[in-house]
Order: C-alpha cells, then sequence, then structure tokens
C-alpha cells in the first residue's frame, strides 16, 4: 500500500460524507480520520471510553493500554456527540473498537484503504486517495483558514514542525502571498 500525496479539498471531503445511502459505520471511519485527524493506525483502536466530551479531544495511548502515553487530539464537540451516539445505536461497550467489521472486533489498515478508494469513487472524485489523505487533508483545511503552523504541527501531534512543513509540502507561492500580507518598512 503506498502513501498517497493527495488531499482533498474541503467540498469533496463534504461529498464523501454525503453520500447517497452511505453506510453510518464508514461515515464514522472518515469522521475519525479527517476531525480529529486520526492516523488509521489510532483510529482503529478507537473505543468509547476514548472519546473526551468534557475535555473536547479523542484520547490515544501509545504503547500498552493505559500504561502508554496519552495524547490528545483536538475534535469539536458537536463530532464527538455524533460519534457517541453511533456508538450507543451499535451498543458498543466502552472496551469495544468502534471501526469495527462484520468478521472481526476490529478492521485492518489495508481494509480501511480499500473502503476509502471506494467512497471516493462513489462521491465521483477521480483521485487515488489513501487512509491518511483526511489527516493531510484537515491540516490544510486548517492551514487555509488561518491557523498557524505551529498550532498545525500540535494539532497533528508532530514532535518536530519540520515534519508537518514537508507533510504539508508548502509551496513558495503559498509564503510568497504570506509575505505580501505582512506591512514592512521599505529599507533600500
Amino acid at each position: 500500500m503506498k502513501y498517497s500525496k493527495e488531499w482533498l479539498r474541503p467540498d469533496e471531503a463534504k461529498k464523501i460524507l454525503n453520500i447517497p445511502d452511505l453506510e453510518e459505520k464508514y461515515e464514522i471511519w472518515v469522521i475519525l480520520m479527517y476531525f480529529p485527524a486520526l492516523r488509521v493506525t489510532e483510529a482503529i483502536h478507537i473505543r468509547p471510553r476514548d472519546l473526551d466530551l468534557r475535555g473536547e479531544c479523542v484520547e490515544i495511548w501509545k504503547g500498552k493500554g493505559k500504561k502508554g502515553e496519552l495524547q490528545k487530539a483536538p475534535c469539536e464537540l458537536h463530532i464527538l456527540k455524533r460519534i457517541k451516539r453511533y456508538c450507543e445505536h451499535h451498543d458498543l461497550k466502552d472496551t469495544d473498537y468502534i471501526m469495527f467489521s462484520n468478521k472481526s472486533d476490529k478492521v485492518t489498515r489495508s481494509h480501511v484503504y480499500k473502503v476509502v478508494n471506494k467512497l471516493c469513487e462513489r462521491a465521483g472524485i477521480d483521485k487515488r486517495i489513501g487512509t491518511h489523505t483526511f489527516r493531510r487533508s484537515r491540516a490544510e483545511h486548517l492551514l487555509d483558514n488561518g491557523l498557524e503552523l505551529t498550532y498545525v504541527s500540535k494539532f497533528l501531534r508532530h514532535k518536530n514542525i519540520s515534519t508537518t512543513m514537508a507533510y504539508l509540502d508548502i509551496s513558495v507561492a503559498d509564503i510568497q502571498r504570506e509575505l505580501e500580507k505582512i506591512e514592512m518598512p521599505v529599507i533600500v
């Protein structure tokens, strides 16, 4: 499975979520990968107990269970409530995986990859995307809407801002546009 450098425009992300007769579980999968910008390996391990409505975040445990490092992925309250309703509707216990399949308790990365590409096709989007596309797209959309790069980096839980810069592939044109917004005294 090759990592896709494609990203979705906001209208394309919306088209995927608005596919007629979209299975609710697939909607939730997209929501988990887009809004809190979870990596697919993080998303498939999320359980109802990891949804922190009071803190407006998704808790991600790195390492073995609750003994590992806790990271928090910020997420809008209405999105968390939507995921919580889904969990309640499907009678998921706090220890169940939110991203489950019909055959096992948890889905595989490759299955999610196949599903998101089928969803893209159903939405009429002519792009070959990967599961990471939702995370990258969310970061691009936040940056485009004025969130500073340092905050985007923190949102993505990157340890180094250079990872975020390479990840977003900020172009020279983007930098030039930002420079034009700054009023600098003419010194030459």
